[in-house]
């Protein structure tokens, strides 16, 4: 099946793909009862829509997730995408000297830009070990071209140490920081009106290795078109007090990305229920 969306994703626009990948949200949102309660909480208790303004976000919030998968095969078959708007502080990630961390999160489409940007540094990002073997292969093509090597999570959790040690050997380290994977460890947040979880080992590792934070953020504007958002995280204290202002920055810089994008929010389970 993956080897045939990437087929199609050669042989036709992609406006077509879109358009056959939305006659099947009605269905999809019918059947995962859970992500479409979470996603209609969001626009009704998180944005503020009515009730109806909220059910029909649920169906573009799926479609515009149909996309982001059309978008990753397409990207696979070797359609090209722009990235607009890459704030000076983007290309600062790339020079070869200091130490930087970019934190994305599950909105957007942030794994494009390490299809799109060539970086002069070796730059590790932590993914899923769960994908198909397929994708992972294709992923890990396109990455290789940009200079970015995939680290998947373990459940051990010895993927931090390879991230630490890439950061201390002066590489880019690049992490989704609104999920914890496997561990326990999170700070609580104000996020969208109520106090959420985040994970603490993003922002932990960030403070151990006096890193530079940037949240980076890429959001999906038109047909081949995103826009990057970059914002350098500023964070006061120290030990586990800057950890925490760390990470309640990120909150801050993610609500106001959610807020400008709701239908690309793409985290379809109760954010803030533990």
């Amino acid at each position: 099946m993956h080897r045939a969306l990437i087929s199609l994703a050669r042989i036709f626009p992609l406006r077509l793909l879109y358009g056959f990948m939305a006659i099947s949200i009605p269905f999809y949102v019918m059947l995962d009862g859970r992500g479409r309660r979470a996603s209609y909480s969001f626009f009704r208790n998180r944005i503020g829509y009515g009730c109806v303004k909220s059910f029909l976000h649920v169906f573009v919030n799926m479609y515009n997730m149909g996309k982001v998968v059309i978008d990753r095969f397409a990207a696979y078959a070797g359609k090209q995408f722009r990235i607009l708007g890459q704030d000076q502080d983007l290309y600062d990630l790339l020079v070869p000297d200091g130490t930087y961390m970019m934190l994305s999160s599950h909105v957007g489409n942030f794994e494009l830009s390490g299809y799109m940007i060539q970086s002069p540094r070796p730059v590790k990002t932590l993914v899923y070990a769960g994908e198909n073997a397929h994708v992972m292969e294709q992923r890990s093509r396109l990455f290789s071209d940009c200079n970015v090597e995939m680290v998947p999570v373990k459940e051990d959790m010895s993927h931090l140490f390879v991230l630490n040690d890439a950061l201390q050997n002066g590489e880019i380290v690049s992490v989704a920081a609104d999920r914890s994977f496997g561990s326990s460890k999170t700070v609580r947040c104000p996020f969208m009106g109520q106090e959420a979880s985040f994970p603490a080992g993003p922002f932990t590792l960030a403070v151990r290795r006096e890193a530079t934070v940037m949240a980076v953020f890429v959001m999906k504007e038109g047909i081949r078109t995103f826009r990057a958002i970059v914002e350098k995280l500023q964070a006061e204290g120290e030990g586990q007090a800057r950890v925490e202002s760390m990470a309640k920055a990120y909150a801050s810089v993610l609500e106001k990305v959610a807020r400008q994008y709701p239908d690309q929010w793409f985290n379809f389970y109760d954010f803030w229920a533990a």
